[in-house]
């Protein structure tokens, strides 16, 4: 993820097979070891996903791009990738309540300081 991409809250998530997976609702980023060779990736994205019927969690290493005028996420992975990664599943450490909560803003309004 690059640091200039300024997500907000309900921006649209998509693999790369143009698959429309749900909205952003917040990143949570991990306090303890990352290792993306054991997929212990440093930061994930919540979003609410209407392709799977609930929370889904994408790691932020897969992201491809943010088109900010259509308010879209990109991702490097198709559709298939992301079922068989499990990614509908809660990670440990986001369960464990032992994330930083990053919270998004909505399109619109100022963050407070």
């Amino acid at each position: 993820m690059q640091e200039n991409m300024q997500f907000k809250k309900y921006d649209k998530v998509a693999t790369v097979d143009e698959v429309v997976l749900g909205e952003l609702l917040r990143i949570h980023h991990r306090e303890e070891e990352v290792n993306p060779e054991l997929r212990l990736y440093a930061s994930y994205l919540e979003i609410w996903s209407t392709e799977f019927g609930g929370h889904t969690f994408i790691p932020t290493d897969f992201i491809d791009e943010y088109d900010a005028q259509t308010r879209t996420i990109y991702l490097t992975e198709t559709l298939s990738t992301v079922q068989k990664e499990s990614w509908d599943r809660t990670p440990s450490f986001i369960a464990g309540r032992k994330s930083r909560k990053e919270e998004l803003p909505i399109e619109g309004t100022a963050t407070i300081a």
